[in-house]
């Protein structure tokens, strides 16, 4: 600590003092600047301060003290403001000295609410006395003497400025003081929840509008005082007497279920649904007749418009119930959850470009078109709020969730193909197989890692897009001449400006939002590292491959490096390690992967060759096999998967061309053992040379005649029979093999000339 004292204090008491009351708004953030740098000086006990500037240090801060004081108690607005603000900038770098002597201020506050002051005074001064609450909080004496005497009248103030005006008045308090009262509680509560006991009923009475709201309301709620607002309602089972808060927690959630079935009940009333209720829920018979409309616990909503956003809001508020902490354990009601979200689930359209929804779905035909037109275009946001749900339930209890991965899976994929065409199911469904997959991927079973073709396809097909390798769609450019006079449709007149090479007019490449984009790639990296490998289909994996070169995603190429793939008849697919090699050469894992990477010790099951070792008739149909690109795909496939169609990539051609990909910048040269070109080769004869050259070994041709420029090719491995031999025999038996194909090819060479 400093033996002197430090100028930030003597110029901060100079400063309150010499800034008109009126200006001194304007300059608290230099103000509190100077109290962040006195921060020894103000939290450092008496008795531990050195005697030669007692006297002046201790003077100083209880100067300072004295003239915050002063401000907060004095006739200017704007006084107050910067009294308010250097409380709690001094209560949080003082600590318990400053905490000590703080119920003077902590009246000042009060006054400062209950005053006609500015609204962002008051909503300073609830900032303030929330951050002394909470520091005093592990001080029982300053408990006692301040929080124990003050928080009443602190919630009582509070709660007036969110309390609901009668329905012939307005809102006073805008809705950014509402949100910040709503989190002080929700801090508060567990912290005093004996103090907040008699105040339960009134805060539930008083958040019920901004619970879930919908568009017949008064008023626009914002989200963030939605989230705020349920945050505070859900905290409440904290004030439960004893253990009582796992069964005020159950209330509520049961509550929840509730008003969701009753609130389905009036929304789908359109549809004959095919769902049967359990867990104590079911269908109720609701009128045909007018609008849809709701009530409850919440205010009352009328419309198929409001009620699909009381739905929404419902499956919000449940999906908080399980976001937010709990005083003690609760009973999730995890089978209500699934069945409450797969209620909506079944309201969906297995092949959207064939099927409309009067055709996938039974509709009532007492209800209007308008309302069924209307309930279509409301369905995909209804389950984006289920699908959400299940999320939050898979991340709180994690491999609890387990036994229901494929009723989840089976839901997932349903929803997704009916709102394939929505950017934001496609967002959800991908955060949400990611999730699922990185749980309970290596136990899927081959249908369900089937199922999933839908998902992984337009996983990849929206990467390779957003990076600028889809070949865009083409449309019928614009007729002319006496066509384009007796047509009246009306023609975009641009298109005339600049001659058209083509017929064809292409569409600007779309870009994806970044949450899109971040939520396919993450799917992208778990596909290859966390699902069996051997279920995916040889085009599925070619094209993830395909997808993880072209868009650059380092722990995809890292993961399929990882898990190489395998076909049904046993032989393995390239590596694309030199790719990953070529655009990341720095990456430390390359590093794992020089020491431990064994590409010829690779596992097979019993009675599998290696894509090596099968049977072959001709040299160019290893060659074309060896170098097989990895988009490569079945052609039977095309015709049925059309998300695998992923279009011409321009970059595709490059990337194969510049880097075989069958090449192993890790491998150590043994011999040839991995090469099937150069075992094909050393089984013929040497090529025939004319009498002056030299005896060249086969070895040495062998490496002379590779084709590729960017691979040596290594030596052919000597063959079984031949190893037998050369373990008996000694060196003489190369002067013998040499000497033996020497009179071979004198014997060729008599033959030639006696047929000359």
């Amino acid at each position: 600590m400093s033996n002197s004292t430090p100028p930030d204090l003597r110029v901060l008491c100079r400063k309150l003092t010499s800034i008109p009351p009126t200006q001194l708004h304007h300059a608290l953030p230099s103000l509190i600047n100077h109290v962040l740098h006195c921060k020894e000086a103000l939290s450092a006990p008496h008795e531990q301060r050195p005697k030669g500037k007692s006297s002046e240090e201790s003077q100083l801060v209880h100067k300072l003290k004295a003239s915050v004081t002063t401000l907060l108690n004095g006739r200017s607005r704007e006084a107050r403001f910067a009294a308010i603000g250097l409380i709690k900038a001094m209560v949080d770098v003082g600590g318990w000295e400053v905490l000590q002597g703080s119920d003077p201020w902590v009246r000042g506050l009060f006054s400062v609410i209950q005053k006609a002051d500015p609204m962002a005074s008051k909503e300073l001064a609830v900032v303030t006395l929330t951050r002394i609450y909470m520091l005093i909080h592990p001080y029982q004496t300053l408990v006692r003497e301040i929080a124990t005497r003050t928080l009443p009248d602190f919630i009582t103030t509070s709660i007036s400025l969110i309390k609901q005006p009668p329905s012939d008045g307005s809102l006073k308090t805008p809705f950014s003081v509402i949100e910040t009262v709503c989190d002080a509680f929700s801090t508060l509560i567990p912290l005093y929840p004996t103090t907040f006991r008699p105040f339960s009923s009134q805060l539930r009475t008083a958040t019920r509008h901004y619970i879930a709201p919908t568009q017949s309301d008064d008023f626009f709620i914002p989200a963030s005082l939605t989230r705020a607002a349920r945050r505070l309602v859900i905290s409440l089972h904290h004030v439960a007497a004893k253990s009582g808060g796992s069964d005020e927690w159950a209330k509520l959630v049961s509550s929840l279920l509730r008003d969701l079935h009753s609130t389905a009940d009036q929304v789908l009333r359109a549809v004959n649904e095919s769902w049967e209720g359990s867990e104590g829920y079911s269908r109720s018979k609701v009128s045909l007749d007018g609008e849809p409309k709701g009530a409850g616990d919440l205010p009352v909503w009328s419309g198929i418009g409001a009620g699909a956003d009381r739905l929404i809001g419902l499956f919000q508020y449940l999906s908080d119930c399980l976001r937010y902490p709990t005083k003690t354990p609760v009973t999730i009601p995890t089978s209500a959850l699934v069945d409450a979200a797969s209620r909506v689930f079944l309201i969906a359209r297995l092949s959207p470009k064939s099927q409309t929804w009067d055709q996938a779905l039974q509709t009532n035909a007492a209800i209007g078109r308008e309302e069924k037109d209307e309930l279509w275009s409301l369905i995909p946001d209804i389950h984006i709020s289920a699908l959400r749900l299940l999320q939050v339930l898979i991340q709180r209890l994690q491999q609890n969730t387990v036994p229901l991965v494929p009723e989840l899976l089976d839901h997932l994929v349903r929803v997704f193909k009916s709102g394939i065409n929505f950017p934001d199911v496609r967002v959800v469904g991908y955060s949400l197989l990611k999730d699922i997959i990185d749980l309970s991927g290596p136990t899927l079973s081959r249908p369900s890692v089937d199922m999933l073709g839908p998902l992984l396809g337009a996983c990849c097909r929206d990467l390779q897009q957003d990076a600028g390798h889809l070949q865009p769609t083409e449309k019928p450019a614009a007729t002319s001449g006496t066509d384009s006079k007796k047509s009246t449709i009306a023609t975009n007149a641009d298109l005339f400006l600049k001659p058209q090479s083509t017929t064809t007019v292409v569409e600007a490449a779309t870009t994806l939002d970044p949450k899109h984009n971040a939520a396919a790639a993450s799917l992208l990296v778990s596909i290859p590292s966390h699902l069996p490998q051997r279920y995916l289909k040889p085009s599925l994996r070619g094209l993830v491959d395909q997808t993880a070169i072209l868009t650059s995603n380092r722990d995809a190429m890292l993961g399929s490096v990882l898990n190489p793939f395998k076909d049904q008849r046993g032989r393995v697919y390239p590596s694309i390690l030199p790719h990953l090699v070529q655009q990341f050469p720095d990456t430390q894992g390359l590093e794992i992967l020089r020491t431990n990477l064994r590409t010829n010790n690779q596992a097979l099951a019993d009675g599998e060759e290696p894509l090596e070792e099968l049977p072959v008739d001709h040299e160019d149909q290893e060659d074309e096999e060896m170098e097989t690109p990895i988009d490569d795909k079945p052609a039977s496939h095309e015709k049925t998967e059309d998300l695998f169609k992923v279009g011409s990539l321009a970059a595709t051609a490059h990337v194969q061309t510049s880097l075989p990909i069958q090449s192993n910048p890790f491998e150590v040269n043994k011999g040839g053992a991995n090469d099937v070109e150069a075992r094909h080769r050393a089984a013929s004869p040497p090529k025939r040379k004319h009498e002056g050259s030299d005896t060249v070994p086969t070895k040495r041709q062998v490496l002379e005649r590779s084709p590729s420029p960017l691979r040596t090719v290594p030596a052919p491995l000597p063959s079984k029979a031949t190893e037998e031999v050369s373990e008996d025999d000694d060196d003489d038996d190369e002067s013998v093999h040499l000497n033996m194909e020497l009179e071979d090819e004198e014997d060729d060479d008599d033959d030639d000339d006696d047929e000359e």
